[in-house]
């Protein structure tokens, strides 16, 4: 890790961070192998686990899904250390979503404890967690019922959010952040279900080179993807664009990319590096705590440390 990487893992960790943010940082640390730091983090993870099971209540948050997102690195820390608390902690969130959250008729989880709303976001870690933790059957189902309702079959990528209730949907933009979600969520999903020898891993797959390609489909001139995908005249936006060159990383080792992806990702990440600021902040992310304009968040600057990780791990690969 360089000096800039520092940096931008430095404004991460000084961020104010709600559930999701607190769970997507500590998975940025797992990967970059800076397991003392997770290890704090998920002790905060599990002290502020709620009666129900969500890990990481802040606040009484509203919603279902996003204690699935500190799952991972929970576990992750209680397989290497055998803490039995943590183990206790993942068992009692899982038991949550398979158990006692909200859902629709199909089982798909929905977002909030008071609406009926389905979001991407959901797709990013629930359905990893559910298979991580021994359930890959649900997590596939869930996967499932959130691509289903949110794919746009004239584009081929999928809108942000869609509600049970009414039969529509909530917001009916091609967010890109949004199509990030699932498309990082599936590659986690895919490694789960692969190493658990199921063969829907291979349909998992053909769904994230799709998707791949698509997003792809939908960078500017610049290399940078917009905030909502197919409109130009909205903001430059760098955590979807992370999120691509990302997974572009992660695929290229097993030899199933074609090499221009990779000189794709070379230049979304020559773009992202221009926006760093001197003090680790990645601008232009759609940001919080509304994620509607552009400024910064946790999660591209999580998004952008383990962009650089996988990437570093793919030259590695290579030689």
């Amino acid at each position: 890790m360089d000096k800039r990487e520092k940096q931008v893992e430095r404004a991460m960790l000084c961020m104010t961070r709600q559930c999701w943010e607190q769970g997507v940082a500590a998975q940025a640390l797992v990967e970059l192998g800076h397991m003392e730091e997770a290890a704090l983090m998920v002790h905060d993870i599990v002290l502020r686990q709620s009666g129900d099971g969500r890990l990481c209540n802040v606040e009484n948050t509203p919603a279902v899904t996003d204690s699935a997102f500190c799952v991972p690195a929970v576990y992750e820390i209680a397989e290497k250390t055998g803490n039995e608390k943590y183990k206790e902690a993942v068992r009692k969130n899982i038991d949550f979503f398979l158990k006692d959250a909200r859902h629709a008729g199909d089982g798909t989880l929905y977002h909030m404890i008071d609406t009926t709303d389905i979001w991407a976001d959901s797709a990013a870690y629930l359905p990893w967690a559910l298979a991580l933790t021994g359930h890959e059957k649900e997590g596939i189902s869930q996967m499932n019922g959130i691509r289903r309702r949110l794919y746009d079959e004239k584009s081929g990528l999928y809108f942000h959010m869609w509600n049970e209730e009414r039969q529509s949907y909530t917001r009916r933009v091609l967010w890109g952040i949004g199509n990030g979600w699932i498309l990082t969520g599936l590659v986690r999903l895919y490694r789960a279900v692969r190493e658990a020898g199921m063969a829907e891993a291979e349909e998992i797959m053909q769904e994230i080179l799709r998707l791949l390609y698509k997003m792809v489909e939908m960078l500017d001139e610049t290399y940078l993807l917009h905030d909502v995908l197919d409109d130009k005249e909205s903001f430059q936006e760098s955590e979807s664009s992370a999120m691509l060159a990302y997974v572009i990383y992660l695929l290229e080792p097993a030899g199933i990319l074609p090499r221009s992806l990779l000189e794709t990702a070379e230049r979304i990440r020559q773009a992202l590096w221009k926006r760093v600021t001197a003090q680790g902040l990645i601008m232009d992310a759609s940001s919080s705590p509304d994620f509607t304009r552009p400024g910064t968040s946790v999660e591209c600057q999580a998004h952008m440390l383990m962009m650089e990780e996988a990437r570093r791990k793919m030259e590695c690969h290579a030689v």
